[in-house]
């Protein structure tokens, strides 16, 4: 974020909390804070701080971004891995943490992993024949389809849109679910999971009510 940006963020906070106070050399301190992050990522948090609370800090709002990131990032399975040579430590992390920040801000989209039951046979098949890429852009479509009609059919319901924008913190949420199982193996049990999932049925729940109704 330029200053400029961050002047442009201090009067959308001054706009959303507007008892606190600020005065000119307010964005300069939050730039300090800030600098680091997109204006859009910082207006987004801003906003979901500005709902739990009367007053925002530039240290919630980067809590808030990291958060974000964090989320963006998990959803990644880094299928493609980095083209520089492995041996080349220092350029092989760096395109690991270029990609990943590209991801968590945004510029890159993330790449859901392969099915479970797409076996190494079946990649190096697909490799072979030049169909991995489209197979990988034909998952990510159907992921975000899921996603839309999850956000669609919670959509019907306020409240339950509201318990949503309550568990997250925030109300822009695309429909993503955290797998059942993390890379290690690990079961999820986060509370994010449970209760995305507890929501989810409900709203599936009465849909079906109404259409037995109907």
């Amino acid at each position: 974020m330029t200053p400029d940006e961050t002047v442009i963020l201090a009067r959308y906070v001054r706009a959303l909390c507007p008892q606190q106070k600020f005065d000119e050399y307010t964005p300069d301190a939050w730039h300090d804070v800030l600098s680091d992050f997109t204006l859009d990522e910082a207006r987004t948090a801003a906003a979901a701080v500005a709902r739990q609370q009367a007053f925002v800090a530039p240290g919630e709002i980067a809590t808030e971004v990291r958060k974000n990131r964090r989320a963006l990032v998990s959803v990644d399975a880094e299928t493609e891995p980095p083209t520089a040579d492995p041996n080349n430590v220092p350029l092989y992390l760096r395109q690991v943490r270029t990609h990943r920040r590209n991801v968590a801000t945004g510029r890159t989209p993330a790449v859901p992993a392969l099915p479970a039951a797409i076996t190494e046979a079946d990649i190096t098949a697909m490799r072979q024949q030049e169909d991995l890429k489209a197979f990988r852009q034909q998952i990510t479509k159907e992921a975000v389809a899921r996603c839309a009609a999850r956000v669609q059919i919670i959509g019907r319901h306020p409240d339950l849109v509201e318990r949503v924008t309550k568990l997250l913190g925030r109300d822009n949420w695309n429909g993503f679910i955290s797998p059942e199982y993390d890379a290690s193996g690990r079961r999820n049990d986060s509370p994010n999971r449970t209760g995305l999932l507890a929501i989810l049925a409900e709203a599936e729940q009465r849909t079906n009510a109404t259409r037995s109704a109907a």
